[in-house]
């Protein structure tokens, strides 16, 4: 299992912050978003593994979706620290990361075009 979870260094922004993270997440409540925070938890993750049937048919990439959050907490000026399966890890670790599962993703579709085009 891929998860990436957020911790978030608290500040004066905090309602801010929720909000984001609620518009990504809105199964979290906003009591539980500001504990995480106070309490230096893992705020929000994400398993890079999920897929959705539905979100698949509208189009939704939730992995793209996680992304946008984190730069939205960043331009709110959240500090913010990811961590894959619990060890820490830089930006440009996650970024390279998604794109990888991106090309994977591209990748497999156009085998399986390519596979139903044969038949």
């Amino acid at each position: 299992m891929d998860i990436i979870q957020l911790k978030i260094e608290k500040d004066n922004s905090v309602a801010s912050y929720i909000k984001i993270i609620r518009k990504f997440d809105a199964s979290l409540s906003v009591g539980t978003i500001k504990q995480r925070i106070d309490h230096g938890d893992f705020v929000v993750g994400f398993d890079l593994e999920y897929y959705d049937a539905l979100e698949d048919i509208n189009e939704i990439d939730r992995k793209k979706l996680f992304r946008q959050m984190i730069a939205d907490l960043c331009h709110a000026g959240a500090k913010i620290t990811i961590y894959q399966d619990d060890e820490e890890i830089p930006m440009d670790v996650l970024d390279n990361w998604l794109e990888s599962l991106d090309i994977i993703s591209r990748q497999v579709e156009n085998d399986i075009d390519r596979e139903a085009e044969i038949e």
